[in-house]
């Protein structure tokens, strides 16, 4: 575990050093018609295999609302995320709270409006889900690509995701998935 996160780490560091790099000169202009942050939602559905249990299928909904920074040069962008799930059923209080950071490296410089990406971030899952308070941590990675519609762009993407148990936290803990998400990007 300690080996996959400092692996994951050094991985984010190394493909960020270039892009700080970059970053020191002087932009000449600004990519993407002078937009520089994309906001988007998604939608998805995957397959979770939870340890020691059978697995399904999940509809992740509410979706997730992602806000990202839309580099002038170079092809690397970072997105934040979050995902918050609420419900109060019985007299009992639940919530889910999952921020996470991801990386987008577009398969063109100044592609990220339209075309292929490769992602991979991670993040905590944070929850109470009536017997106490628990965290988790999340790791993902996929592909994904981006159709221009109008002035905005239509974003599929299909990964993997990861996260670790924690005994507050089950079921939403300890699980490895496999899905596809389908959402909308527009710019600022």
């Amino acid at each position: 575990m300690r080996k996959l996160i400092g692996v994951t780490v050094l991985s984010a560091i190394a493909l960020s050093l270039p892009q700080a790099a970059q970053a020191q000169r002087r932009a000449t202009s600004a990519g993407m018609g002078g937009a520089e942050h994309e906001l988007g939602v998604d939608i998805g559905v995957a397959y979770t295999k939870p340890s020691n249990v059978s697995g399904g299928i999940t509809i992740q909904t509410p979706f997730d609302v992602r806000f990202g920074f839309v580099p002038s040069r170079g092809n690397m962008m970072w997105e934040p995320r979050v995902t918050l799930n609420f419900s109060t059923v019985g007299g009992t209080t639940t919530y889910l709270f999952t921020p996470d950071v991801n990386v987008l490296i577009s398969n063109t410089p100044g592609g990220h409006r339209r075309g292929m990406y490769f992602t991979g971030g991670g993040g905590l899952v944070m929850g109470d889900l009536g017997r106490g308070t628990g965290t988790a941590l999340e790791l993902n990675g996929g592909i994904g690509w981006r159709k221009p519609y109008g002035s905005a762009a239509w974003r599929y993407q299909v990964g993997v995701q990861w996260v670790s148990s924690s005994t507050n936290l089950a079921p939403f803990a300890d699980y490895f998935a496999i899905g596809g998400s389908i959402g909308i990007s527009l710019w600022h």
